[in-house]
């Protein structure tokens, strides 16, 4: 058996060249899936960071730029005072606004307040609310930088710590992401893709007051997704990957896949590899 073996591994090398190199197997090698992969997190933890740093007023992010947040201070200005627009429900206990167009995205946001002990309440209050929850939907298109894809997300996040002179937040929570037509195109060739995602924020504790220029300082986003190529040599096949983001309290955070380092700018949603 075990000459068997050599020989069809010799033979697997003279003939086909190297059995590592059929790119129809589902093991096979796939050096652009884990950049890909980070191209699509980048985007979605920059929009998280976004809800961390300011969990109402809706942040515009043309790429190429910064983000374009609220005033220091008044509306928006990282607290968490919602809109006019958004009206309380008894049932639910929660603040509910309407949906939000923001490009080619549209968003919907609903909130929560508690005080310290425990107990609803129907309005944010700087001096008696200690935890704050916010869930959002996003759905819509999203395109830069050779990468476009059709995006269903929603998240289920929450901030404790805000009651009295805070300094900073803590936030934990959860989502799912699913994306239709993945295209990246940014290294010659265009690859496709399907996936869905789970998420878990963790511990990720971002400084108050907000500023252009304050990011989270620690904590972690994990995403677990579920990858489908859509396609080529490979089309209909799965893998699953998960890609882990540190926060430092800089602009930029770090993403790891497997044994694959990279870089996140959390202002401009971009990755490049980590030397």
């Amino acid at each position: 058996m075990r000459n068997l073996a050599r020989w069809g591994a010799l033979t697997c090398a003279v003939v086909l060249g190297a059995c590592s190199q059929d790119t129809s197997s589902p093991d096979a090698p796939t050096p652009l899936l884990n950049a890909d992969l980070v191209a699509v997190a980048a985007d979605q933890v920059g929009e998280d960071v976004d809800i961390m740093r300011e969990p109402v007023f809706f942040t515009a992010m043309p790429f190429g730029a910064g983000p374009v947040l609220a005033p220091a201070t008044g509306p928006g200005g990282g607290e968490f005072t919602p809109p006019p627009a958004c009206t309380y429900n008894t049932t639910t206990n929660r603040l509910e606004c309407p949906p939000a167009a923001r490009g080619n995205l549209t968003v919907t946001r609903s909130y929560a307040f508690w005080d310290g002990s425990g107990n609803p309440q129907d309005h944010y209050d700087p001096g008696t609310t200690a935890r704050a929850n916010v869930r959002t939907d996003v759905e819509g298109s999203r395109s830069h930088d050779g990468w476009s894809a059709t995006v269903d997300r929603s998240r289920d996040m929450t901030a404790t710590g805000l009651a009295g002179e805070e300094t900073q937040r803590t936030w934990n929570g959860a989502g799912e992401s699913h994306l239709t037509r993945s295209r990246h195109s940014d290294s010659g060739e265009e690859r496709s893709y399907d996936l869905e995602c789970n998420t878990t924020v963790t511990n990720v504790v971002v400084p108050v007051p907000r500023s252009d220029e304050h990011w989270p300082l620690s904590g972690s986003i994990s995403i677990q997704c579920s990858i489908t190529f859509v396609g080529g040599p490979r089309d209909g096949q799965t893998v699953e990957r998960t890609v882990t983001i540190t926060f430092n309290g800089t602009q930029t955070a770090t993403a790891t896949v497997g044994e694959r380092t990279f870089e996140i700018d959390l202002k401009t949603r971009r990755r490049t590899p980590k030397p």
